[in-house]
């Protein structure tokens, strides 16, 4: 039912002129007939008393009109409602990332954006298997990850570099050396960051390269748990530099290893994303993120 048609109608029972609902309204008096005309023929019962010059309201009129009045404020609410909605739809910044986030760049430029943008709201996900390969891609959300190759596309924006570095305790025997042969681990039992069925990071890669196999005696995707069990002796890790932050424990120490492999940081917004917030945060990236080249 066309809700202004009910509108008008309860407009013409308060002003009982077509003259001053049309100037109210701001139409013309015949559209205002037509448009109760209409009503009329849509109802059919005659709302209005056309025998005389005075407008009065039928008799079917009067025993409609609460439930007029109530369609018309309820749909008002639903409008309302709905408006509501969408406008805190449109200020959501929604963005998948890996738990170690803080310690890289894109948390910093994250940040700096709700800074300037207290209005848009984050909804942060994190997942240790942020790989784009792995996850079903929304629209209108962004992806912060890591990759081993640095991606080619204009839908990625790399906002720096990393590298694997070797985890050891301060007592280990090779604690003293600035750089390590990567084979000289060959022996170690290696506690692995990433998921099981499907490691994120390539370290059997790295160590293959080296010309080893590497004894994983422990993977998992718990930061914290592993660098535990590093304290423990239970185990090296070779680990993403700057995952690590700047809180590694005092009995643990980062030695670089030769050879080593890079990885990069990124985001990725597809090309269908047409919400307000995470084109704006992409806009904000490409003017103020780190250029790698």
């Amino acid at each position: 039912m066309d809700q202004q048609k009910l509108q008008l109608f309860l407009d013409l029972t308060e002003t009982l002129n077509y003259t001053e609902t049309a100037e109210r309204n701001y139409m013309t008096q015949g559209n205002v007939s037509k448009k109760i005309n209409a009503l009329e023929k849509e109802l059919n019962v005659p709302l209005i008393d056309r025998r005389n010059r005075q407008i009065q309201l039928t008799e079917e009129a009067k025993q409609l009109l609460p439930d007029i009045r109530r369609i018309v404020r309820d749909y008002q609410v639903l409008k309302d409602t709905l408006t509501e909605y969408q406008e805190k739809k449109e200020r959501v910044l929604t963005v998948h990332t890996i738990p170690t986030m803080p310690n890289y760049l894109g948390f910093d430029l994250l940040t700096a954006f709700l800074k300037q943008h207290p209005e848009i709201h984050l909804n942060l996900k994190e997942s240790e298997a942020m790989a784009l390969g792995e996850v079903a891609i929304e629209k209108n959300s962004l992806y912060f990850f890591r990759s081993l190759t640095k991606p080619n596309d204009r839908h990625y924006l790399t906002t720096e570099r990393d590298r694997f570095v070797a985890v050891l305790p301060q007592k280990h025997l090779l604690a003293k050396s600035r750089k390590i042969p990567l084979e000289a681990l060959a022996k170690e039992n290696f506690l692995i960051l990433g998921q099981i069925a499907k490691p994120y990071y390539s370290v059997k890669e790295l160590c293959r390269e080296a010309g080893f196999e590497p004894k994983i005696t422990y993977q998992g995707t718990r930061i914290d748990l592993i660098l535990r069990m590093i304290e423990e002796g239970l185990g090296i890790s070779l680990i993403m530099e700057k995952s690590l932050g700047s809180s590694l424990p005092e009995q643990l120490i980062v030695r670089e290893i030769e050879p080593t492999k890079e990885s990069f940081l990124n985001y990725y917004l597809s090309d269908e994303a047409d919400a307000p917030a995470p084109k704006k945060f992409w806009r904000f990236l490409q003017i103020n993120h780190s250029d790698m080249e």
